[in-house]
């Protein structure tokens, strides 16, 4: 059957929440209004879906068909590993511009960093093996072992077709590394960090790149069907066409709420079985507890062009720290952004740190090319979502009392899941520079 990238038409606000009740693959966070009273909402649909989402009442475009996407996406995939005779850091970063990383070369590059700066690059084995049993790395690079410092958090292609996630964040290594060691600037287009700037970054503070969160999603988006979002964990009681949970839905935070999320094993959003019942998240949770001074988080995802700040389960407020996600008084009242029967609590302080942050990560990242940047938005949109990455890490601290706060935010780059290569490598200097900056802006000074 064939499937297609669609544009959906909702006439109302309600109409708009009653899409979101057919369990369809939609980019929910895309959600646009273009008028008073009309949203536009971007989907992948076979034929089937197409007819109910019109008896249904909305206006459907087919924008493309994804057979010939499919084909243009393959191409763009290096048939052979790339790092496997290319050691040096400078080697392999102009190796990363020639199409977009496997899973095998994600790892290649990890490894190749680690054995060939161990002072500056520490491999980090992750204890859980997906559902393929992959092996999982993530890498820390600091000019010390100083687990005191302060630390950040990134993360990359947590849903499978979401390719340049993994891509950013190797290039964003790369980039840090060659230019320590060359003890020159690192320039990101028209964005230039000082040499003394990356010394500060390397010196004052940790950070953790995890790029390939969902190896077995990706390695079957890039072979098979491009489209794929979950994992690949069997849900043997489903058709096989249906297997996965959606790795984004499946953090402890209101998990058991239902909001944005499906119970359902066939669903693109289904949240699993329980809390953390995926190797991937897990594999997550291990850095978390491993590395307790992580402060910042940045989750990278596709697509909208947006960089997004807690809370994603509601709206937020500063008035009533009793109308919280911990608070069961509430249970059932969150997530209805149509009415005023709930808004989640965050600190005055909380949030200017983190709209803060977030502007000054899109101020780098538009400077790259003299654009006007991205949008920056509260999480929680038109749609509202739970279990998902960075409110997770941001509740930590509010959940439980010893653990350090983090700071957590989701960059949605680009204009579509999988973006031509040559609109990649611009993408991926553009969230390099905004990751960069967030480093640059942290460090103890």
């Amino acid at each position: 059957m064939s499937i297609y990238e669609t544009s959906i038409i909702a006439n109302s606000f309600a109409h708009l929440r009653l899409l979101g009740k057919l369990d369809l693959d939609l980019k929910y966070r895309g959600t646009r209004q273009i008028s008073r009273n009309k949203f536009m909402v971007s989907g992948i649909l076979n034929e089937e879906e197409i007819t109910q989402v019109k008896q249904a009442g909305f206006e459907v475009t087919i924008v493309s068909d994804l057979a010939s996407m499919t084909l243009a996406c393959k191409a763009e995939v290096s048939p052979e590993n790339r790092f496997l005779t290319a050691k040096h850091v400078s080697d392999m970063a102009k190796r990363t511009i020639q199409g977009y990383l496997t899973v095998d070369e994600v790892e290649e590059s990890l490894l190749n960093l680690s054995v060939e700066h161990p002072d500056l690059v520490e491999l980090i084995e992750l204890p859980n093996r997906t559902w393929e049993e992959r092996v999982s790395h993530a890498v820390r690079i600091g000019s010390s072992r100083d687990t005191e410092k302060t630390t950040l958090l990134f993360t990359g292609s947590m849903h499978a077709r979401e390719w340049g996630g993994s891509d950013i964040c190797v290039s964003f290594l790369l980039g840090l590394v060659d230019s320590y060691l060359a003890d020159e600037s690192l320039q990101y287009g028209q964005k230039v960090f000082s040499i003394d700037q990356v010394r500060t970054i390397i010196d004052d503070v940790n950070i953790i790149v995890f790029p390939d969160v969902n190896p077995d999603g990706k390695h079957y988006s890039q072979t098979v069907f491009p489209m794929w979002r979950k994992n690949r964990n069997p849900n043997n009681d489903v058709d096989q066409r249906y297997l996965g949970v959606d790795l984004n839905r499946n953090f402890d935070f209101l998990w058991s709420s239902g909001i944005g999320t499906s119970t359902n094993p066939a669903s693109n959003i289904y949240k699993g079985e329980s809390p953390f019942s995926e190797p991937e998240i897990l594999n997550i949770l291990h850095l978390f507890k491993c590395f307790e001074n992580i402060e910042y988080y940045v989750d990278i995802h596709s697509y909208s062009e947006l960089i997004l700040y807690s809370w994603g389960n509601d709206d937020n407020q500063s008035n009533n720290p009793k109308q919280h996600f911990g608070n069961s008084e509430y249970d059932g009242k969150r997530g209805r952004l149509d009415d005023d029967l709930y808004r989640e609590f965050i600190s005055p302080t909380d949030e200017i740190l983190s709209i803060g942050l977030a502007h000054r990560m899109n101020q780098a990242l538009a400077s790259v090319h003299g654009s006007q940047g991205y949008t920056v938005n509260e999480s929680s949109g038109l749609y509202p979502t739970t279990g998902t990455s960075s409110d997770y890490a941001f509740s930590r601290s509010l959940a439980a009392r010893d653990k350090r706060k983090i700071q957590g935010w989701t960059i949605e780059f680009g204009k579509e899941f999988i973006p031509p290569y040559r609109e990649m490598k611009n993408i991926i200097k553009e969230v390099g520079a905004a990751m960069t900056e967030l480093c640059w802006c942290v460090c103890p000074r």
